[in-house]
């Protein structure tokens, strides 16, 4: 039992102290990758998104009038939200 437990703490640790990152992108924004990959937040990205993911457009559920081109990647591109 202790070593179930003593394993799975070494997974997480590792998993949460795992690639994290942070990036300026060509176009000047920031691209920031938490969780080896598992959250990706971008800015300035104005990049159309894959046809392979979950695509949310929040700038029309929520709209503030100018699009400000940030996009929120989750799960290694299953689900995409973005504000363009």
């Amino acid at each position: 039992m202790k070593s179930k437990l003593l394993l799975s703490a070494a997974l997480a640790a590792l998993l949460f102290t795992s690639g994290c990152a942070t990036r300026t992108t060509a176009s000047g924004g920031r691209e920031t990758n938490i969780l080896g990959g598992a959250l990706t937040v971008s800015t300035n990205s104005f990049e159309p998104t894959n046809s392979a993911t979950l695509d949310v457009d929040t700038s029309k559920l929520v709209s503030k009038g100018d699009p400000s081109g940030k996009k929120t990647t989750l799960f290694w591109g299953l689900i995409t939200l973005h504000d363009y």
